[in-house]
């Protein structure tokens, strides 16, 4: 009878004959990438890719395997070879573990992207725009608590503009050093968003815990590993990252929490195919000018998704207006007239880019 033992090392053999498949795949498509270069080709080949994955659900069909699986793994396979081609480089708000890394594979996954940790928001833009990197992932807007302050002030100063988006449901933990127990938890360490989601779980079974703010989900847990009594609030990759347990799973108040995040940069993004353009504006201080602007948009059926109000900073009272709808800002006439018309009403009129959802 076969041991597990030997099975296992067939699986490892297999395992060795998969990578150096991948590793053979990598040094054609360097090659492809060389004749690219050389005969003035784009990098990457969309139509291509779509055949190759076209042909992977086919076979992952017929051979009884998840297709959901399957098209992951082969869209990671695509990465390892566009990265071996033509590599780029995203920065986004780390450190390592964060729903903002995980927004990045998500958006990167089949790109064949450099992922690196920054250790604010701004840090993230500041690296987009020095050229350092090629693109930026930043939260902009949780569906419990609004928008994400920081990126939509900074997405008025930046010369970047958004170049996709990307959305990731959160699941919050609550994570301490292995062997706590909940009841030995003292303090509660995160993000000021996580924190405000969990509010009835910490009010309910923390009550007595004392609650401090960290720059991002994963720092807290990486904190909570270093002091004794401390837990987190975050994703359980974090948790398998920086060796923490899961005391409690999802703590949030609301299961349909999600976070959306931007992809800035100067290139856009091939995703979805469904377009959506924001912008940033401000209007004069005089009644009926919101109604006035917004109404450039209703007379052409245009659906907008988003609108959210800003204090302009050094103006007391006076507001910046962030809205999102439903087009190519940028090539759909009716969005491009709805943009000139409203240009001649505003004060300042700023569009941050027309994009497709990825991942």
């Amino acid at each position: 009878m076969t041991s597990i033992d030997e099975l296992r090392r067939e699986i490892d053999d297999l395992d060795r004959k998969l990578l150096n498949l991948i590793s053979k795949r990598v040094e054609l498509a360097e090659r492809i990438g060389e004749l690219k270069r050389r005969e003035g080709l784009p990098a990457v080949d969309l139509k291509r890719e779509e055949e190759v994955l076209s042909r992977g659900e086919e076979l992952a069909r017929s051979l009884g395997l998840d297709r959901d699986l399957v098209l992951i793994a082969l869209r990671a396979i695509i990465g390892i070879c566009r990265k071996a081609q033509s590599p780029l480089k995203a920065s986004y708000l780390g450190p390592r573990g964060s729903f903002s890394e995980e927004a990045a594979i998500k958006a990167f996954l089949s790109r064949g992207v450099d992922l690196n940790p920054m250790p604010s928001i701004r840090e993230v833009f500041r690296a987009a725009e020095a050229g350092d990197v090629d693109y930026g992932v930043v939260p902009v807007e949780n569906s419990i608590e609004g928008g994400v302050k920081e990126t939509l002030d900074l997405l008025v100063e930046t010369p970047l503009r958004v170049c996709g988006e990307v959305q990731v449901r959160i699941s919050l933990n609550l994570i301490a050093r292995p062997g706590t127990r909940l009841e030995e938890v003292n303090l509660v360490l995160s993000h000021p968003h996580a924190l405000a989601q969990c509010r009835g779980f910490l009010s309910r079974v923390l009550r007595n815990a004392r609650l401090e703010s960290c720059s991002s989900t994963a720092e807290a847990v990486r904190r909570a590993m270093e002091v004794e009594g401390a837990a987190a609030i975050a994703s359980k990759n974090a948790a398998v990252l920086y060796g923490g347990e899961v005391l409690a799973s999802d703590i949030q108040d609301v299961r349909d929490d999600v976070t959306r995040f931007f992809i800035v940069g100067r290139d856009r993004l091939e995703g979805s195919g469904r377009r959506k353009t924001s912008i940033i504006f401000r209007l004069r201080h005089k009644p009926g000018s919101l109604y006035d602007a917004l109404s450039t948009f209703a007379s052409r059926a245009i659906n907008l998704t988003r609108i959210e109000s800003r204090p302009v900073k050094e103006r007391p009272w006076e507001y910046l207006f962030h809205v999102d709808f439903e087009g190519d800002g940028e090539k759909d006439e009716r969005c491009v007239e709805a943009l000139r018309e409203l240009e001649e009403k505003a004060l300042f009129l700023k569009i941050l880019g027309s994009y497709e959802e990825l991942g």
